[in-house]
């Protein structure tokens, strides 16, 4: 029970620390609204001394130190000391109203009070979150995978320490976001690590990424929790998957790949680009699926046949337990337990197949 209000206070820290930084951009409100609240109090008790009644005084005093000058509403207020008065009033109040009103303007209109307030109110909307992806450093890779996991419905958060980013992000229309660094454990936190699918670290440096990758592991340890990474290296990668990395990518390589089979399979252009739409998530219509089927599984022991007959789509290929890749399907091959199905079919029904029966990893 200690640990789990250890573990609330922990998540709640980045939140209390940003609304302590807003009640201290609020707090310089103090000074002008005491001064303001001043000069309208010392001019309607003034009036009222002179013979007006509250309403009428609080008037006079308002158009009098906000210079809008109507002139006197009441006989009492034409008189010498009233007169004498409204001249104090104005030299002193007029100053005292400019310089409250401009003070007031600027704290609301200045940037660091909007952006904290934005923030409070992005952690309340990150708190909703389920099963998301959380992207640790910003860049043009990052929008990218947003806009490709928008198109499937997946959430993303990006955690980036730069609070200069925030007008960027929210013109590129990411509505997720924590601007802290996302090595540190109440930032991860803020960014609903605990409830998230997975994270992928996109910081520039190898060193920072192999960080980030240990950090988060200390989070989430368990298997079902993906990590993924990008390096410049083999031998950076190589830390990064020791360290728990599901997968650490190399981005150069990938590239230098995909031309290469444009180059090598000129004839299957169709093919490649419709494999290279389904992987990079911006084919909407088909997609493919790996299910494992283990001795529990209602596909255990049928065939091809029977098991294509009961979803649209098929059966393109089995990966065996000692990971051989089998293509020549027979439809009265019978699926072992410990087999994993490459289905192929329409977005929708490979959806529900997955909801139904469950996703292995490749």
């Amino acid at each position: 029970m200690a640990k789990r209000r250890k573990k609330r206070r922990l998540k709640a820290s980045l939140r209390r620390r940003y609304e302590a930084e807003l009640i201290r951009l609020l707090g310089e409100l103090s000074l002008p609204l005491l001064l303001l609240h001043a000069a309208l109090t010392v001019g309607t008790l003034g009036y009222m001394a002179l013979g007006g009644d509250f309403l009428n005084s609080f008037y006079m005093t308002v158009i009098t130190i906000g210079t809008i000058g109507f002139g006197e509403v009441l006989p009492q207020f034409s008189t010498p000391q009233a007169r004498i008065f409204t001249s104090f009033l104005a030299l002193a109040g007029i100053g005292i109203f400019t310089s409250s009103v401009t003070m007031i303007v600027r704290v609301f209109l200045q940037e660091d009070l909007i952006a904290v307030w934005r923030q409070i109110r992005m952690f309340d909307a990150i708190s909703e979150l389920r099963e998301h992806y959380v992207v640790a450093g910003y860049n043009r890779t990052a929008l990218e995978l947003f806009r490709i996991l928008k198109r499937r419905g997946i959430p993303l958060v990006i955690v980036d320490g730069r609070r200069e980013l925030d007008r960027e992000l929210r013109a590129h229309g990411i509505p997720y976001y924590v601007l802290e660094d996302p090595i540190q454990r109440t930032a991860l936190e803020a960014a609903g690590i605990k409830r998230a699918r997975g994270l992928i670290a996109n910081l520039k440096e190898d060193a920072k990424n192999i960080s980030q990758v240990a950090v988060t592991r200390l989070l989430r340890p368990e298997e079902s929790f993906e990590v993924f990474a990008f390096a410049s290296s083999p031998d950076a990668a190589d830390r990064m998957e020791a360290l728990g990395a599901t997968r650490a990518f190399l981005p150069n390589r990938m590239l230098a790949g995909r031309l290469a089979a444009f180059i090598l399979h000129p004839e299957s252009a169709y093919v490649g680009q419709l494999l290279d739409r389904i992987a990079f998530g911006e084919e909407t219509e088909v997609d493919l699926l790996e299910i494992v089927v283990d001795e529990h599984h209602p596909w255990a022991g049928k065939t091809i046949e029977e098991i294509n007959r009961s979803f649209l789509g098929s059966v393109i290929a089995i990966r065996t337990a000692d990971g051989r890749l089998v293509t020549e399907l027979r439809f009265d091959r019978r699926v072992q337990p410990g087999e994993a199905l490459i289905l192929f079919g329409p977005v929708r029904s490979l959806r529900k197949l997955k909801e139904e029966y469950g996703v292995g990893q490749s």
